[in-house]
């Protein structure tokens, strides 16, 4: 196994490369939402995400993807998960995932609208599986303990809060 160092910031992707992407997972009224895009050459439902420029600051890039994509509508923004995926051939991607908590369902725009799921369920989205859509979408759900940690609802142990 090599140690994962790199070079020169890229502006776009390149064989062999590795990038840190930011995702939005956006909760409203307890369920999933996320957006079917129908824009040239890009059609499906998606999460907001974007690339993180280098340098840049991880929550502050998920904060401006929640200004773009949900319109502010936020009462809450945490980081859920790391997660490492292979990217094209030989490519790497570091996913750092975060939990928006929406005040109201976004408007959307000509080439993007928001979609609500049921309760409880979620179809793979991206390199996401249903499994951590829901998990994530779940970890706001919990009653906040004295000390600021998350005990969920039922009395359940406390998942690790970033």
């Amino acid at each position: 196994m090599t140690q994962a160092f790199f070079g020169k910031p890229q502006a776009t992707f390149t064989p062999g490369g590795a990038h840190v992407a930011v995702y939005l997972v956006p909760v409203f009224e307890g369920r999933l939402t996320v957006f079917e895009v129908e824009a040239p050459g890009l059609r499906g439902r998606w999460l907001p995400w974007t690339v993180m420029g280098y340098g840049e600051n991880p929550y502050e890039t998920a904060a401006a993807l929640a200004d773009d994509w949900c319109d502010s509508a936020v009462a809450a923004l945490e980081i859920a998960d790391a997660l490492s995926f292979p990217f094209d051939a030989d490519g790497w991607e570091l996913a750092l995932v975060y939990r928006a908590e929406l005040t109201a369902l976004p408007a959307g725009d000509a080439h993007r609208r928001p979609v609500q799921y049921a309760p409880g369920e979620a179809d793979a989205i991206g390199p996401f599986d249903p499994v951590d859509l829901l998990r994530w979408v779940g970890a706001g759900s919990g009653k906040r303990e004295a000390g600021g940690g998350r005990r969920e609802a039922g009395g359940g142990e406390a998942p690790l809060v970033f």
